[in-house]
């Protein structure tokens, strides 16, 4: 079985939907990252890290790459797939005054370079953003309409497209429990397909935020990270955003049924 998932910037996977991936890996399951930026714009919270010897652009990308391409061999991931795009920034304002980031190029060019890395890795089960992008990064949303798209597209060009696409959600409860706002960027408990237990991969999911070093700061500092992100290590939540074929029997499995 192959799986791809489509994320915006280096740790997005692992923040996400971390756990699946290593179970859908350590199950014996393909497993590719496509990644639409090298997270050109993340801010460095690692005290040992000089921020000066890696300045946002170029030089940034590359610390991100080297740590996405860890964080991938620690959950059992092919090595990361770059779109080349660059990462907009986050709040909106900010990608809205980046011209070269993500969020400007167009949209049916993004969906083109996703659609060709579906077709080239022939994936059952594709991975990607919901509407709100998890949680409103504007190169999430761009992503999303452009993966959407090309899951769709799919089906003109392969004989075996895609059958089914999930979005990473949270419930609403846990979305309330952190800075969000849970009516925008959390969904009702019935809107999820899929629950995952991520509990026996806890420590992966562990090993591979941190290897995302820039963006999670030192391992002393991991307790901030799970009161930030309530459930990250328990469950893993996905809405059914794309279905081809007869509606599998519920529960829903990631897999069931391919």
């Amino acid at each position: 079985m192959r799986l791809l998932a489509v994320f915006a910037h280096p740790d997005d996977e692992s923040f996400f939907c971390g756990g699946t991936l290593a179970w859908c890996a350590s199950m014996g399951h393909s497993v590719y990252l496509v990644c639409a930026t090298r997270g050109e714009q993340g801010e460095i919270r690692h005290p040992d890290i000089d921020p000066g010897r890696y300045p946002k652009g170029e030089a940034r990308g590359r610390l991100r790459q080297a740590e996405l391409e860890a964080a991938c061999q620690v959950l059992g991931l092919k090595p990361p797939i770059f779109l080349g795009y660059q990462d907009s920034g986050y709040p909106l304002e900010v990608a809205q005054a980046n011209p070269r980031g993500l969020i400007h190029q167009s949209l049916e060019e993004v969906e083109e370079a996703v659609l060709e890395q579906i077709v080239r890795l022939r994936p059952h089960v594709v991975i990607g953003f919901d509407p709100k992008g998890y949680y409103g990064h504007p190169d999430h949303i761009h992503l999303h309409r452009a993966t959407l798209g090309a899951f769709w597209r799919a089906g003109n060009r392969m004989d075996e497209p895609p059958r089914r696409l999930f979005f990473p959600v949270r419930p609403r409860e846990r979305v309330a429990r952190t800075r969000f706002d849970p009516d925008r960027y959390g969904v009702s408990s019935d809107s999820i397909a899929v629950r995952v237990d991520v509990r026996p991969h806890a420590q992966t999911i562990r090993a591979a935020l941190l290897a995302h070093r820039s963006q999670i700061g030192p391992e002393e500092g991991f307790e901030r990270i799970l009161e930030d992100w309530p459930g990250l290590l328990e469950e893993e939540c996905f809405a059914l955003g794309g279905l081809r074929g007869a509606f599998p029997k519920e529960p829903l499995d990631l897999l069931a049924g391919l």
